[in-house]
């Protein structure tokens, strides 16, 4: 619950008071109702006592390693504008012989890149008012036209999963690159009625990395670089991340259908892989530091580092539930936690979440001014395990439990 103002019936010569001492930035803040009168400019580091604080939590961590649900994995918990803990666990792969994981691991993302890229890029271009919600994909991608249906298909279809594309082909297998695979999608055939159903679906987020470059002129990867990597500082966040960064990715799947070796510092997603590494639902690599600023800037409103990424009115709209149908939990490009969820049952309905394939996942909490990266690589050696499902809504349970017995 948003506290009230403290200034009571005052506010006359409280705003003059504002108006001439305070920065402009605190007092958009407080205009807009927030809690915090002092935005937290950047994540401070708090982790000396996380070993004796999150107890419980790293022992579920390392009870799940133990049980092989993923090789290995690194955590991010942070709250009130801190890393409260930051933590490795397990090693690097699967082998007898495999180095110990490293805390500052660049992971395969699989889908946060749909939230952690994609969305950011919608949400920028939103912002700065060249992208509308309601408009037909059409409009972006005069290409998608001609296709029963399409011209219905609108860009909050694509966000929150409700647009209707389905098909039961394989489209890697249908096509040899990036043109390829977009000319399916523009062909594709609708199964429903856009807005009627939700069916979670990588062409929508496909088709939206390609509006991006439509509108902006630059590719997926250059706009969030410039736009909002730079900006928050993810200095080990981008698409077909340099072999120098080699040693610490943690391989994913050993590949015995499309590439035939074991995936290391290639995107693990078949689709992004034809795509050349870049594309609006996979593709990614990044750490949990990296990513701790990400979820720190939508705690903050959309600032970080005293810089304003995306305003607080954007930031909030894409969180909100868009009931796209009416028994759908998801928000613009994000999902929400319910029951059920990986987050676990102590999750705040308030929170935004994320998965991805490879075992990654994002939680971000403003009731607890909190949030959670869990990343592993759950598909090495193969995607068979399917461990992480038990694992993940064990693993929350225990480090927001452990958030909420010091409230």
């Amino acid at each position: 619950m948003r506290k009230q103002p403290f200034w009571g019936s005052r506010v006359p010569a409280f705003a003059l008071f504002l108006f001439l001492f305070v920065p402009a930035q605190i007092v958009a803040v407080h205009a807009a109702g927030q809690d915090f009168a002092h935005p937290v400019k950047k994540l401070r580091k708090a982790t000396a006592n996380q070993d004796q604080r999150f107890a419980n939590a790293f022992a579920e961590v390392n009870r799940w390693v133990d049980q092989k649900a993923f090789p290995g994995a690194v955590l991010a918990v942070g709250q009130h504008g801190k890393i409260a803990a930051l933590k490795a666990f397990g090693k690097m792969d699967s082998t007898s012989s495999a180095p110990a994981m490293p805390v500052d691991a660049v992971f395969d993302l699989a889908s946060l890149t749909k939230v952690t890229g994609t969305t950011t890029a919608a949400e920028i271009l939103y912002d700065r008012k060249k992208l509308d919600l309601d408009a037909p994909v059409t409009r972006y991608i005069p290409e998608f036209a001609g296709t029963p249906g399409h011209d219905k298909v609108l860009v909050r279809n694509l966000l929150t999963h409700s647009s209707g594309l389905n098909s039961r082909e394989v489209l890697w297998k249908q096509a040899k690159d990036r043109q390829g695979i977009m000319n399916l999608l523009y062909k594709m055939p609708l199964d429903w009625e856009p807005g009627t159903k939700f069916q979670y679906r990588d062409y929508n987020m496909i088709l939206m990395g390609e509006i991006v470059y439509r509108i902006s002129g630059l590719p997926l990867d250059q706009f969030l670089k410039k736009n909002a990597f730079i900006p928050l500082g993810m200095k080990n966040t981008g698409y077909n991340p340099s072999p120098k960064l080699l040693k610490r990715i943690p391989p994913t799947e050993q590949d015995n259908v499309l590439r035939h070796e074991l995936v290391h510092g290639l995107v693990h997603d078949e689709n992004a892989y034809v795509m050349g590494g870049v594309s609006g639902h996979a593709g990614l690599f990044s750490t949990a530091s990296d990513l701790s600023r990400l979820a720190q800037m939508y705690l903050n409103g959309g600032t970080y580092g005293g810089k304003q990424i995306i305003s607080r009115q954007t930031i909030e709209l894409f969180m909100k539930r868009q009931m796209l149908p009416s028994t759908s939990s998801r928000a613009l490009g994000w999902d929400t936690a319910v029951k059920g969820s990986f987050a676990g049952d102590l999750a705040s309905p308030s929170a935004i979440i994320h998965t991805g394939f490879t075992g990654t996942s994002i939680y971000i909490d403003p009731d607890r001014d909190a949030f959670i990266i869990l990343l592993t690589n759950h598909v090495n050696p193969t995607r068979k395990n399917t461990l992480i499902n038990q694992a993940r809504p064990a693993i929350h349970t225990a480090i927001l439990a452990t958030l909420d017995q010091e409230h």
